[in-house]
């Protein structure tokens, strides 16, 4: 990126200027600033919009919210958060909270019941997404009515693939009463094997 800025700098220089090494520095210099401010640019264009923030702006947003992140909670996680605080809207109903629950954890990633009888509402957390039952709490405390009485809990299943490997053994105890006159037959067989060899006598010695 640098050598493209600086073949275009030099390309603006007059022709006498060209071979001149102060000005070819010169030009370099100039190159390398060009770079760095571009990369600022990028990052301040990035810093306009929540989604795509850095970690310090990010953290802007958070004090002036009075959010406070934890250990281990990444940066997609609190530019969520941040989003979910600023897209809250009064007076509250049922369809903006479940477009918030769908937001958040999908069609399918939880379950809504309203009992208007009781005024009170039961939520179920079905998505293991990270921090799921955090965003779910610093939604419900910012837009539920305080007179709607709230069950809420996060249930989510995951499944591990393995295998199990089992091995035994099978065998016959055969417990028998041996008399006299008792004969027992039992199938089997018997295998043999042998190598066959010659003898050969060179010497005899001695008589009868």
């Amino acid at each position: 990126m640098v050598d493209e800025v600086v073949k275009i700098l030099n390309g603006q220089l007059p022709r006498y200027f060209r071979p001149v090494i102060e000005f070819q520095e010169i030009m370099k210099a100039h190159g390398h600033g060009l770079e760095k401010l571009d990369g600022v640019m990028a990052r301040l264009q990035a810093n306009f919009y929540i989604p795509t923030c850095d970690e310090p702006t990010i953290a802007y947003y958070e004090k002036l919210l009075g959010i406070t992140h934890h250990i281990g909670d990444g940066l997609g996680f609190r530019r969520t958060r941040v989003l979910q605080k600023l897209n809250l809207v009064a007076p509250f109903t049922i369809g903006f909270l479940k477009e918030r629950l769908t937001a958040l954890y999908g069609e399918n990633g939880y379950t809504l019941e309203v009992t208007p009888e009781t005024c009170s509402v039961t939520i179920k957390i079905i998505s293991d997404r990270y921090g799921a039952i955090d965003l779910l709490y610093d939604l419900l405390l910012d837009i539920l009515p305080a007179h709607l009485h709230l069950t809420a809990n996060q249930e989510a299943t995951s499944y591990v693939p393995g295998r199990l490997y089992v091995g035994g053994t099978v065998f016959t105890l055969i417990e028998q009463t041996i008399y006299k006159d008792t004969e027992q037959y039992t199938n089997g067989g018997i295998y043999a094997a042998g190598i066959a060899s010659g003898t050969f006598i060179q010497t005899i010695q001695g008589g009868m």
